[in-house]
């Protein structure tokens, strides 16, 4: 579906140093397409991204910020949208997605999930989940073509890469983990969370911060009346 990218960069706290990489890797693509027409940008050009690690620690924000920021559509795919075990129906539905980013232009295809889409190809899988995924693998072959001159790029999201299929992997070369937030991240997202709240001034989001190793950001939100209660 085309989400509405209201998320920036500010709602986001992982360091700046991943910000800048995906920056990097699709945000150019995405602002000067002409720079990627010809040359050794061309035949180098990256059509996929893999972002993974734990879960709830931003990855789709990030992919919407980065979409916002380049003015960019977005097409977040889930499982349930591509799999379809009907003869024939998933790899229709893969092509339409296509066909729509390609329209719309320049637009991120979202996946998140991937794993769960694109698992490892075995001998005894269903003739339909073989087809649906050489179909993906083909569309995305289509990215580094002259056909995608306005450019679309494919984001998958997972906590699970090494359940993907290889060939799949190999389509999505530039890779980057999302870690859990460290402590000043932490401390961010609850002041995000927190904003517009009066605060008790016994409260001290430092404390916080340094008590919830290993919470993601969705960690933190969902639970951050709890948390707060043993701090005070």
């Amino acid at each position: 579906m085309l989400d509405e990218l209201r998320t920036s960069f500010d709602d986001i706290c992982i360091p700046s140093q991943a910000v800048e990489s995906l920056r990097t890797i699709i945000s150019l693509r995405l602002l000067f397409p002409d720079a990627f027409r010809q040359g050794v940008l061309e035949r180098e050009s990256i059509g996929g991204v893999l972002l993974f690690g734990p879960p709830g620690t931003g990855k789709t924000m990030l992919c919407r910020a980065v979409a916002r920021e380049c003015g960019a559509c977005m097409l977040h795919i889930k499982p349930s949208d591509v799999l379809d075990c009907y003869v024939g129906e998933s790899e229709k539905l893969i092509r339409a997605i296509f066909s729509i980013a390609y329209r719309l232009s320049p637009c991120l295809i979202f996946i998140d999930e991937v794993d769960s889409c694109f698992q490892a190809r075995k001998s005894d899988d269903k003739k339909w989940v073989r087809d649906m995924i050489s179909e993906f693998l083909q569309s995305m072959d289509g990215l580094r073509t002259g056909e995608n001159n306005k450019g679309v790029i494919v984001i998958g999201a997972t906590n699970r890469p090494q359940d993907i299929d290889e060939a799949v992997l190999r389509r999505l070369p530039s890779r980057m983990m999302i870690d859990l937030p460290g402590v000043n991240e932490r401390k961010k997202i609850l002041a995000l969370h927190l904003r517009g709240e009066k605060l008790d001034d016994s409260l001290r989001l430092e404390d916080i911060a340094s008590r919830t190793t290993n919470y993601s950001g969705s960690d933190l939100k969902s639970k951050l009346p709890a948390i707060a209660e043993t701090v005070l």
